[in-house]
């Protein structure tokens, strides 16, 4: 079975996560730069219900994070994880497993 694996790191810690799963021979991947609050930080304060209040208190609050992705053998996903917590474990990450029932890729010729 294969593993939708995401891990969520700060941005200084996306070469360490690169090199564990090239290591682990995970042969590709993608990464979503985005704008993240924990759960911590985000506790006490409400914000106004309209958009541009809430995107302004995540401009303005929110810190620079990756998420990085790549799909997994799911032998793979436990040495990988391992790998993490050992390189990470002074580092603020999350990773989240998904397993895959399907993959369909549509490449037509151009």
């Amino acid at each position: 079975m294969k593993v939708h694996l995401r891990v969520f790191v700060e941005v200084e810690n996306l070469g360490k996560v690169m090199n564990i799963l090239s290591d682990a021979g995970v042969t590709g991947f993608y990464i979503v730069e985005y704008k993240g609050i924990s759960p911590q930080e985000w506790q006490g304060f409400a914000i106004k219900e309209d958009p541009k209040s809430a995107v302004s208190v995540i401009r303005n609050s929110a810190r620079d994070a990756i998420l990085v992705c790549s799909v997994v053998d799911e032998e793979k996903v436990d040495p990988v994880i391992k790998e993490m917590n050992d390189a990470l474990k002074n580092e603020r990450y999350t990773i989240v497993e998904v397993p895959i029932r399907r993959i369909i890729v549509n490449s037509p010729k151009q």
